[in-house]
This record gives structure tokens, sequence and C-alpha cells, in this order.
């Protein structure tokens, strides 16, 4: 994708397709979209496992578990998002078909998420598809925060499609008690640090390399990126959910939250989170700029009343 923005023709153009849920049904034939019988499916966390990365959320601000999820759903969304690029569109228009918003709904998923943001936890509709080129140089998205000052009642989860391992560029963070005032200052101000905090960043940095249907996740004041393609010749591919308490107070970007007991989000809505992410995220990815044309014209026409 080269970054000349969509002409008015072709944003027409791929506007009716997008809105075409036939289009979407033609393109993955393998796939559902609204399908009657889509289910979340069970996971594999035992319990010995939840309790031990139960506590490493409240000591270190993150979680990972290993091959959670059943491998044969974990290709199939992985050819999704392959189909998805084929066609020319960025991968988080995978997030039409339906395993992208069923994935998260095990009862025993959601019993994991529930001990650290507390009963009923909610889902906001911020999602994304990060392709990560398989090619030396390619890199993740820049280090951020998802949701800083909410802390413990924020939670990321992201599950890689294909194995992510320190060569393609899996995710990295710093723990949370390496992020002092004067870091977070300084990396705000994007000013220099002196030797001995940015010693201590560099000491408290952990990776986390992980197979392919593993579940990782971080809380949302937790510093993390994606790294660098060592020279890897396949591409890491994983998806982002965010997921938080019922009684924390959301921001207009994380709005609508849904109810990850209930249905799955109707088409209209799917599109409404994708339209608005990619509005929000071409800051760390340009090459999907090109399509904000279409983004723009998207989110107007799919934006929930409140």
């Amino acid at each position: 994708m080269d970054r000349v923005k969509l002409s008015p023709q072709e944003t027409a153009r791929r506007f009716d397709a997008v809105l075409d849920m036939q289009h979407w049904r033609r393109l993955v034939p393998f796939a559902t979209v609204e399908a009657p019988e889509a289910a979340g499916g069970d996971v594999r966390i035992a319990a010995d496992e939840a309790d031990r990365e139960r506590r490493r959320i409240d000591e270190d601000g993150y979680f990972h578990l290993n091959n959670v999820f059943d491998p044969e759903r974990i290709g199939r969304m992985r050819r999704i998002v392959e189909a998805v690029r084929a066609d020319g569109w960025p991968a988080v228009f995978a997030f039409v078909f339906d395993d992208f918003w069923t994935i998260a709904r095990s009862p025993r998923l959601l019993g994991f998420l529930e001990t650290s943001l507390g009963e009923a936890c909610l889902q906001n509709t911020v999602v994304w598809v990060h392709w990560v080129a398989g090619a030396r140089g390619g890199a993740g998205w820049h280090p951020h925060v998802d949701a800083n000052g909410l802390g413990a009642a924020f939670l990321s989860a992201w599950i890689p499609l294909s194995d992510a391992t320190v060569d393609n560029g899996c995710m990295f963070l710093v723990r949370p008690g390496a992020m002092t005032d004067e870091v977070a200052e300084a990396l705000d101000a994007r000013a220099a640090l002196p030797y001995a905090a940015y010693r201590d960043l560099l000491h408290n940095v952990v990776a986390l390399p992980a197979p392919a249907g593993s579940l990782i996740g971080w809380r949302g004041d937790v510093l993390h990126w994606g790294g660098n393609n060592a020279g890897a010749v396949q591409p890491r591919v994983s998806m982002a959910l965010e997921f938080r308490s019922r009684d924390a107070e959301a921001t207009d970007f994380e709005w609508p939250l849904i109810d990850p007991r209930a249905p799955v989000p109707a088409f209209q809505l799917r599109l409404f989170a994708i339209a608005k992410a990619l509005k929000e995220y071409s800051k760390f990815e340009p090459l999907v700029s090109r399509f904000l044309p279409l983004a723009e014209r998207l989110w107007s026409h799919t934006k929930p009343a409140r």
C-alpha cells in the first residue's frame, strides 16, 4: 500500500463494498459474518496458570498464557487476515468477521479477566490487527501506554495469530515499577533521562515471545511496544482487544462499551469500530493513512447514537 489517499472514486467504490455484507462473505467463504450460531468456544487456561498470571498482573503489570486458543481457529483467523489484505484492505477489516469478536467470549477467559477487573467487566470497541512484515526492518508500534491513569482497572489483550518471536518483532514492555514520575514526564516531553533512570528502565524490559494462539496482555499504565524484525521471513500477525472495569470511566474513543457475555456486535457496530481505529491509529501505521477518506465517511455513516 502506498501513502496516496484513496481517490473520491475509489473511496466511493470501497464504501459501497464495505457496507455489503455479502461482499465479505464472498471474499472469505470459510468465515462467517453475523452467523446465528457464532459462539466463543472453550480455551485452555488451567487453574494454576490463571492464579500465577493474576499474581503477575498485580506484581509486574502483565500476564502471559501460552497456547490458549484452538490451533484450527487461530489458523482460520490468520487466513482471514491474509484474504482481507490480499483484496487491498487494511488488516483491521478482519474485524468484520465473527471470529474476531467471539474469540474473547469463553466463560473461562472472561472469568480470568473478571478476577483482575471485577465482575461484569466490559470490552470497549477499540480493536486492531497487526501485521509486521516478514523482512528485516519491519517493526511494531513505537512505545506507548494504552490507558494511563486507569492502571489495574484496564487490561489490553493481545493474541498472536502467528508465532511472535524475538526475531520477527514480539511485544516488549517495561515493568510498571520502573515507570517513575521522572521517567513518565521525560517520555511525554521527549526529553533526555539521567543515566540511572534509563539503566533502571532497561533492566526492567520484558520480552514476550509467544506461539500462535497464546494470550498476553498488560495493564493500562504499562509502557509497551512491538519489536523490530531482525531478519525473520515470516510476518508477525496478531490482534488486540481492550477490557475495563465496569466502574471505570470510559473515554469517548473507547465508547461504546460492549458486554462480552451478550451476543456479538452487529455488523454496523463492527464497521464503526474499524473506522475509528483507522482514524486513530494512522499515527502508528502511516501506510493506512491513505484510507482516511474512507474511514471518515464510514465513521459518520455508522456512528451509534448516544
